[in-house]
């Protein structure tokens, strides 16, 4: 016998409790502090487990190079230079953030002179202290999301899913991303709780973090109009996040345009990486064609491919905050896939939100951490192992790469057997909650 549909919103009639101002419904207080605490300390020990995953059980490395890149910044600025215009810099404003204040906790704790004499490991472990306090702040915000979206029982194991996601781990102790993937959720967040204007501007701060998180912003507004709110608090919304943007870029821009406009676009300079489908897409047509054309084209495809979803998703009636999740992790996704830069981290910019959609049954558990794992193996596991971003997938004359080509190929099939599923829970009308799995 069939189950009888929801009929109410999850937790209407359940008492509600309040967490760092936002109303929460469909849990207790007790449970709430509960759940929470337990996702911290998840994420913490699965930090630690991942190192000892990395080095001990595949006996690969732990890759540092980026903290040390943010480290010669961060240093060039302690010696009374601006960045943009003395120096030339591959990352955007709010970036800074990031890089000047593990050197500033450094200075604090009397490590400087280590650091000055060629000892870069305090700054390393101030910087992954600082990424893992932002991944934790993701872990409880996909769990405030899933209360919003869904019953208890499923935003916790939404975000259980995430606190114990080892792939995105192992880039929150070697990279920057957990600081702009932190802001991509936090306006997801504030925005379906009802603080639209934070949410802009929490979006706008992400864009000026790493550029992926401004892809909310057309979302946010196409719902707003579709909902009917007035147009002058909309164009409130719009006008304070572009002002944000504005306070921290024109003056680098005055200062220096050409070192600017650098950094906003040398990444159209660099070569097809590896990792990403676009050069996946170029073996292919390579091997059957002797020619590429899908790296010299991803500009394009990427605004199309966006433009398609923003149009889709203004053509849909619905209007719930479900079907806005979705569209929003595929617009995400589809920068990845067509970034010929497309580095592995990248994926943990989608972990998040995949996790909100695959908490539904074990078998989307098991698909979730089938691709944490196939996603760990490809980085750092098997990097100069099958592939590296110097010779690709191996040297011309090595013959045809079948191990490597197979590898890559069940990479991207999990990536969009993830949106594939995501998109089969789509609510069928405006408003309607998502279909429930297993």
């Amino acid at each position: 016998m069939a189950k009888k549909a929801r009929s109410t919103p999850p937790g209407k009639g359940k008492p509600e409790t309040r967490f760092l101002g936002l109303p929460i419904r469909g849990t207790d207080r007790f449970t709430l502090r509960r759940h929470v605490l337990i996702l911290a300390a998840l994420s913490l020990v699965m930090k630690w487990f991942t190192i000892i995953l990395a080095q001990n059980v595949f006996f690969s490395f732990v890759d540092l190079f980026d903290i040390t890149y943010y480290l010669k910044f961060a240093l060039r600025v302690f010696g009374g230079q601006i960045p943009y215009v003395q120096f030339s810099i591959d990352y955007p404003q709010g970036a800074f953030v990031s890089i000047l204040l593990p050197l500033l906790l450094v200075l604090f704790t009397g490590g400087m002179p280590a650091l000055l004499a060629g000892d870069p490991m305090g700054y390393v472990l101030f910087h992954q202290a600082l990424m893992c306090l932002f991944d934790l702040g993701t872990a409880i915000l996909v769990y405030l999301i899933g209360l919003r979206l869904y019953d208890e029982r499923r935003a916790y194991v939404a975000g259980i899913l995430y606190a114990t996601a080892f792939s995105a781990a192992y880039f929150v102790l070697t990279k920057y991303d957990s600081y702009p993937t932190f802001f991509l959720l936090l306006s997801v967040a504030l925005f379906i709780y009802g603080r639209e204007t934070a949410a802009y501007l929490a979006g706008a701060w992400g864009f000026l973090v790493k550029w992926f998180p401004v892809l909310v912003l057309p979302y946010f507004l196409i719902l707003d109009l579709k909902r009917g709110m007035e147009g002058k608090a909309v164009l409130r919304n719009l006008e304070l996040s572009v002002l944000l943007a504005l306070v921290f870029t024109v003056p680098f821009f005055v200062l220096s345009p050409e070192g600017f406009i650098r950094t906003y676009t040398i990444n159209t300079q660099f070569n097809t990486l590896a990792h990403g489908f676009m050069y996946y897409l170029d073996f292919i047509a390579k091997t059957l064609t002797g020619t590429t054309f899908f790296s010299a084209i991803s500009l394009v495809l990427a605004a199309l491919v966006e433009l398609v979803l923003l149009a889709w998703y203004y053509r849909q009636p619905r209007t719930d905050h479900i079907t806005l999740c979705a569209f929003i992790l595929f617009a995400v996704s589809a920068f990845i896939l067509t970034n010929k830069i497309a580095s592995p981290q990248y994926l943990q910019w989608i972990a998040p939100l995949a996790a909100l959609f695959l908490a539904g049954s074990a078998l989307e558990a098991l698909l979730f951490y089938i691709a944490q794992f196939w996603w760990f193996l490809e980085f750092p596991v098997l990097y100069n192992v099958i592939y590296n971003n110097i010779v690709g997938y191996g040297p011309a004359d090595a013959g045809f790469p079948i191990i490597t080509f197979l590898f890559f190929t069940v990479k991207f099939a999990l990536i969009f057997a993830i949106l594939w599923v995501v998109a089969r829970k789509l609510p069928a009308a405006a408003g309607a909650q998502a279909p429930k799995s297993g």
